[in-house]
Parts: structure tokens; C-alpha cells; sequence
């Protein structure tokens, strides 16, 4: 008995050949069923994943243009800022003997100045800009389209430097004409 159970009923005389065919039909349209439905699910999964490619793609693309766009807003601004200063900044005086002293960052710098200049640096007429590794003096009229454009390329002015309430050294001031 080592045949299939199709041919030990056919043997047995329990079915016929014609219910034999029918069931082999069946069988083959059944899995012929099944493999059409594995095609169309992996045709579905690859349509999913192409669809699911191209929007990420899309996103990325979207980002790189956003960064791009905003490297030449930055780009146009420098160019501005770099316009306004070298158009209406101030020549420093060659004959100068006074050193005026300031600082940007952590350090402290050094233009020489006449007296009329440091004047109107005090009076917050002028201001210090810093461009291409030099500094400018710049009105106070174009501090505030430079400042709109690129904020960090115009020095902050000098803090209030009175004491507070609390202080114990408020007493003694320092001299006004105390150059350091």
C-alpha cells in the first residue's frame, strides 16, 4: 500500500476516475490560486516600498533645498552687511595718539582714536563693526540695518558700569579720565 490515498480509493472502488480528475483540477486551480495571490501581494509590497522610496526621497530633496536656500539668505546678507560697512564707515584718523580699548569676545582690542571719535563712541553716535578680521566705525543710523541683516558683526556697546546698591566699593569711582 505505498501508493497515494487516490489510488487505494480508486482500488478499493470507492471513487471513480472522473471524481479522481476533479479532485486533481481543483487541487491544481487551488494552488494555481495561491501563487497568482503571492504575485500580486509581492507586486503590492514592491509598489509599497517604490512609493515609500520616493516620498523619502522627496523629503530629502525638500530639506537639501530648505538648507540651500537658507546658505544663500545668509550669503546675501553677508554681501549686504559687507556693502553697508564699507560704504559708510568712518576713515580712522592716521595721526592718532589715543588708544581706545575694547573688547570682543575674551580679548581686548585696540584702535587708535582722536578724541572727537572717542567722544561720539561714548555718545553711542558710533559703533564698532567687525568685518573680514578688521574693525570699522560705523553711525549709529547703519548699526541698525547692519544689526537686522547679521546681527554678531556689530560689537556690543559697553554695559552701564554703575554699581549696584549692595556694593561695598561704591564709594570709590574710578577717575573719568582713567585711560587703560
Amino acid at each position: 500500500m505505498a501508493g497515494s490515498l487516490q489510488d487505494q480509493l480508486l482500488k478499493a472502488g470507492v471513487a471513480n476516475k472522473k471524481q479522481a480528475k476533479q479532485a486533481n483540477e481543483h487541487k491544481r486551480k487551488k494552488a494555481k490560486q495561491k501563487k497568482a495571490g503571492k504575485a500580486v501581494d509581492d507586486q503590492q509590497q514592491q509598489q509599497a516600498a517604490l512609493e515609500t522610496a520616493r516620498q523619502e526621497k522627496a523629503a530629502r530633496d525638500r530639506e537639501l533645498n530648505l538648507k540651500r536656500q537658507q546658505e544663500q539668505a545668509q550669503k546675501a546678507a553677508l554681501a549686504e552687511v559687507r556693502q553697508l560697512i564699507e560704504a559708510h564707515r568712518l576713515p580712522l584718523p592716521k595721526e592718532a595718539e589715543t588708544r581706545y580699548n575694547f573688547a570682543h569676545g575674551r580679548k581686548i582690542h585696540h584702535l587708535y582714536l582722536n578724541q572727537k571719535l572717542i567722544d561720539q563712541l561714548a555718545r553711542g553716535q558710533l559703533r564698532i563693526a567687525f568685518l573680514d578680521e578688521t574693525y570699522h566705525l560705523v553711525p549709529a543710523d547703519i548699526v541698525e540695518r547692519v544689526e537686522q541683516r547679521q546681527a554678531d558683526a556689530i560689537l556690543p556697546r559697553p554695559v552701564d558700569d554703575t554699581p549696584a546698591e549692595d556694593d561695598p566699593y561704591a564709594d570709590y569711582a574710578i577717575p573719568d579720565d582713567l585711560i587703560w
